[in-house]
């Protein structure tokens, strides 16, 4: 008899742990939902304003807090070049070539498959992708005319700080004159990976901001990694959601959310 009363007893100990659990899962959703439909909203207000918007990723990514050192290891990347002109100076590499003849012509077919390619020269795509640099569709709108950059991936993002930047200049005929480099080295994890918020809530974060205005474009967001604080010799890297705006009047320029906190980092 004793044995059954304890078997009854364990049995709605059991019962009652699992609706426990349930109602505790259940009121871990309820903020997500909320949020999410919260966003929805913003996201139809900012449509509503005339505010253009790129089609948004709602998906969360891991990301962690880094820290990289300025590199002064530059000259490798010019082992294989000729007829130019180095030196390094504040931890950055400068290059200008003699001939520019010597280095190809950019694609500048205009199909989906070229596209790419038309912003970008030939050759400097080589010596960028010979360095560990790729293309950074971001930086690279809102430069100067005849000008590319390439970026340092770290933790499989790409860098937009000063550092871990590869610049390329490029006369009328789109050949290349001369480029910069910056590298990041020494690249250590400070704290163990977090969610980052979506590009969803990047975007609202940036009409919450004001920063978005009737009449603007804003381009596809890249998660990327950015700096504005050093530490004992380190620079200290955080995840950054990084949009190109295109306002009313055709100027352009960068819009940037902490990916960890949400605040602003526009300029």
């Amino acid at each position: 008899m004793q044995f059954r009363r304890l078997k009854i007893l364990m049995t709605m100990l059991f019962i009652f742990l699992d609706v426990f659990l349930f109602f505790w899962w259940r009121s871990n959703q309820r903020p997500s939902i909320k949020v999410t439909d919260a966003n929805a909203n913003i996201i139809s207000e900012i449509k509503n304003q005339k505010i253009k918007v790129a089609n948004f990723s709602t998906s969360v990514t891991y990301a962690s807090y880094l820290a990289g050192k300025r590199s002064n290891s530059l000259m490798s990347t010019i082992d294989k070049l000729s007829n130019f002109n180095a030196n390094i100076n504040n931890q950055t590499l400068y290059v200008t070539f003699n001939k520019t003849s010597q280095l190809g012509r950019g694609n500048t077919s205009s199909s989906s498959s070229g596209k790419k390619a038309a912003a970008d020269d030939v050759e400097a795509s080589k010596i960028a992708r010979n360095a560990g640099y790729r293309y950074n569709p971001i930086l690279s709108k809102i430069n100067v005319k005849n000008r590319v950059t390439y970026s340092q991936y770290i933790d499989n993002l790409p860098v937009v700080a000063k550092q871990g930047l590869m610049i390329f200049n490029k006369d009328k005929d789109r050949k290349v004159t001369d480029f910069t480099q910056t590298k990041i080295t020494k690249v250590t994890v400070l704290r163990d990976e977090r969610a980052t918020i979506t590009e969803e809530a990047a975007i609202v974060a940036l009409y919450k901001f004001n920063e978005l205005n009737s009449g603007d474009k804003l381009s596809k967001g890249a998660l990327s990694y950015d700096t504005s604080v050093k530490v004992n010799g380190y620079d200290i890297y955080l995840p950054v959601w990084v949009f190109v705006v295109t306002h009313a009047n055709g100027s352009t320029g960068i819009l940037k959310i902490n990916a960890f906190t949400s605040d602003n980092l526009s300029e």
